[in-house]
């Protein structure tokens, strides 16, 4: 724990949270160079060459108890004195410990859909390396020179929102779903009595859908699949096999209900990006966070229904997905801060 008032000195006097259902994202920056004891996930550190700051990320569940223990161990409150000027908040969950939270320094709401606006005009602006990619059996980084806009942004939190983008001012919410992690984690707790999402993602890896899951091989029963493959491999009814085994591994149910969902989503998603022309549909929200097994499937999903439609179509992902929101309360914080210290 960074317990010396003086190191407070080293951290922008703002702190910067994303609160959705389930999870709550901390975004906060310090000086260049200064060293901190607290974990954050350094693979998404942005160091902006123009700026003499660095921003930092952190997640946990959402817990007011936590949240106070990571501003302790950053150096935010020391001895119960507290070193922050103000909070910007953003998600569906910003209502979420008001009182207890404005104790510690002033709250400035950031409207939800706004934050990811201002968080995808803080990724364009400073043009960050290794900030977009597909993927397909590993990562392949998109190297953009241009503007990443128009682009569909398919956000998956508990629920799903799908936003158009224009430009980096002009948006609109275009559709969305209640099957979203929400559903995941809550059917999924259902069948193995886990609760925790982390987990629930690792089961994935050792499951298969296969065991669950009818694909579209054993419908069509020697028939060609409107992809005209025969050994297509893609689901065809979800859960289709659960009358025929009685013994059925939580591993797989786990990775079936994965599937259900990111199908789902995935053709919503390709739906949109037909109807309003637009190629590029971004993934983004703590649902994926850069889970191998989530991006999989979404990019099988995805792909697969572009092929059925004869378009060629992949979906594109976000080092920083589940922090836009959080990105973008940094991004009204830090202007604001800025403009008190001219």
């Amino acid at each position: 724990m960074q317990n010396n008032p003086s190191f407070s000195q080293n951290l922008i006097p703002i702190v910067c949270l994303d609160i959705g259902g389930t999870l709550t994202k901390l975004t906060f920056a310090t000086k260049k160079g200064v060293s901190l004891k607290c974990q954050t996930k350094k693979e998404l550190n942005i160091i902006n060459e123009t700026e003499d700051y660095e921003i930092h990320f952190i997640s946990h569940p959402n817990s007011l108890d936590k949240l106070i223990e990571n501003l302790e161990g950053i150096g935010f409150i020391v001895d119960g004195k507290s070193y922050i000027q103000n909070f910007y908040i953003t998600g569906g969950g910003s209502f979420k410990y008001y009182d207890q939270i404005s104790n510690y320094g002033k709250i400035i709401r950031i409207n939800e859909f706004d934050a990811l606006k201002f968080g995808f005009k803080l990724l364009d602006s400073i043009k960050c390396k290794n900030t977009y990619f597909t993927f397909n059996n590993g990562i392949e980084y998109l190297q953009l020179t241009a503007s990443i806009y128009p682009f569909i942004l398919v956000n998956i939190g508990s629920g799903v929102s799908i936003l158009k983008f224009d430009n980096e001012d002009q948006f609109a919410r275009i559709s969305g779903t209640s099957l979203g992690g929400g559903m995941f984690l809550g059917l999924s707790h259902l069948f193995t009595g886990i609760n925790d999402f982390d987990e629930l993602l690792k089961m994935t890896k050792q499951g298969s859908n296969a065991h669950t899951d009818l694909l579209m091989d054993e419908v069509h029963l020697g028939f060609q699949s409107p992809t005209r493959n025969k050994n297509e491999k893609h689901v065809a009814v979800s859960m289709g096999k659960l009358d025929q085994n009685i013994n059925i591994n939580k591993s797989d149910l786990v990775k079936s209900l994965l599937y259900m969902t990111t199908y789902n989503i995935s053709q919503i998603a390709f739906l949109h990006s037909k109807l309003h022309n637009i190629e590029r549909v971004f993934f983004s929200g703590h649902f994926i966070r850069n889970h191998e097994e989530t991006l999989q499937c979404i990019n099988e999903a995805f792909s697969y229904f572009s092929k059925l439609d004869q378009q060629n179509r992949h979906p594109y992902f976000i080092k920083h997905d589940g922090f836009i929101g959080s990105l973008g309360s940094f991004w009204n914080g830090i202007q604001s801060f800025k403009q008190g210290n001219d």
